[in-house]
């Protein structure tokens, strides 16, 4: 698993973690990871963000400070859906899984 900080402009917008060409990103709305396939798309086609590959420290630190959330109107129902989201991952075991790899 490999981390990334995903910026639009210089907006930090997701801490991302790709696993077996699975996106996920974290939503501070919800404190997890979600799976995300406009993300996935975004890395591997689109490429509207940058991308910088971070280890685990990184992502923990960016997590920690607070990552702005995503508006509750405008992103209802995205929102929504993360919230349901029965599949969601824990950031601390994404960032586990990710510290054998990005130390």
């Amino acid at each position: 698993m490999k981390l990334y900080l995903v910026k639009e402009d210089e907006q930090v917008v997701w801490v991302a973690a790709l696993a077996h060409e699975t996106m996920y990103g974290y939503v501070p709305n919800t404190g997890k990871f979600h799976d995300n396939n406009a993300l996935r798309n975004d890395f591997y086609l689109e490429r509207h963000f940058t991308y910088q590959e971070i280890g685990s420290a990184e992502a923990r630190r960016l997590i920690a400070d607070g990552i702005d959330p995503f508006d509750e109107t405008e992103d209802a129902e995205a929102l929504s859906e993360w919230r349901a989201d029965d599949k969601a991952l824990d950031p601390t075991e994404v960032l586990s899984m990710a510290a054998g790899f990005n130390p």
